[in-house]
């Protein structure tokens, strides 16, 4: 596409999704996708039929040449990867997503337009559906909370809890714990550390009494409210 402007690229994109859409290609439609006035549209487009890539003819039905379509229909393409690649797995907002589309598919490299096409193809096939930790990274995007633990050769996508969050009568195992080194010591001596089982008994104002791999453990709740179980 080497001197065909990002404006051109854009015309010709529309038109060639108005045609596979089944719609006849009109001035009118054209201008007010592209959200320009009419006098501004038919001036590019007699450019256009003059480069051979459209043919234009007042009030008719606007066409691309074959050199047009192919143009129009790489463009196409463009767009609707990123389209795919920023809402599905980066979760962005459509309407946003479409914007960025706009400006990005005219100045996507054909080295980044490969990888990123091998990649949704790499990620949509995968046997199983999409991977475990896609999951994760949308959980991640919400919550900014990384919310996955990997229990053998599966990933578990379960939000982490403060321990002062779990209710009683739940249960959890212990993942994380954000202390300095006296004090996750003085923790592993009652029985919390990373893997250990806990379920909390009752909770009360200023501690909290936990059943810690069978035994009974009664803690300030200011001191586990660094440990985080799932």
């Amino acid at each position: 596409m080497k001197g065909i402007t990002s404006r051109v690229q854009d015309y010709l994109r529309v038109i060639y999704e108005l045609s596979i859409s089944g719609k006849r290609v009109r001035l009118v439609q054209l201008s007010k996708i592209l959200g320009i006035k009419m006098p501004t549209a038919v001036q590019m487009l007699r450019s256009l039929d003059n480069q051979g890539l459209v043919i234009y003819e007042k009030h008719e039905m606007i066409k691309l040449t074959p050199e047009g379509e192919k143009v129009a229909k790489e463009v196409h393409n463009k767009h609707n990867l990123l389209l795919k690649f920023l809402t599905r797995y980066l979760g962005v907002s459509p309407k946003i997503a479409e914007k960025d589309a706009c400006g990005m598919e005219h100045h996507l490299s054909e080295e980044t337009y490969r990888r990123l096409l091998k990649f949704i193809e790499f990620m949509e096939g995968c046997p199983s559906g999409l991977p475990k930790w896609l999951e994760g990274f949308h959980y991640y995007l919400t919550w900014e909370k990384r919310p996955t633990k990997r229990v053998g050769k599966d990933v578990a996508i379960l939000p982490l809890k403060n321990l002062n969050e779990v209710e009683p009568g739940e249960v959890g195992k212990v993942v994380v714990v954000k202390v300095n080194p006296d004090e996750r010591l003085k923790l592993a001596e009652q029985g919390i550390l990373i893997g250990s089982t806990v379920k909390v008994i009752e909770k009360k104002e200023k501690y909290i009494v936990l059943n810690v791999n069978g035994k009974i453990v009664q803690l300030d709740r200011r001191k586990v409210d660094s440990v985080y179980v799932i």
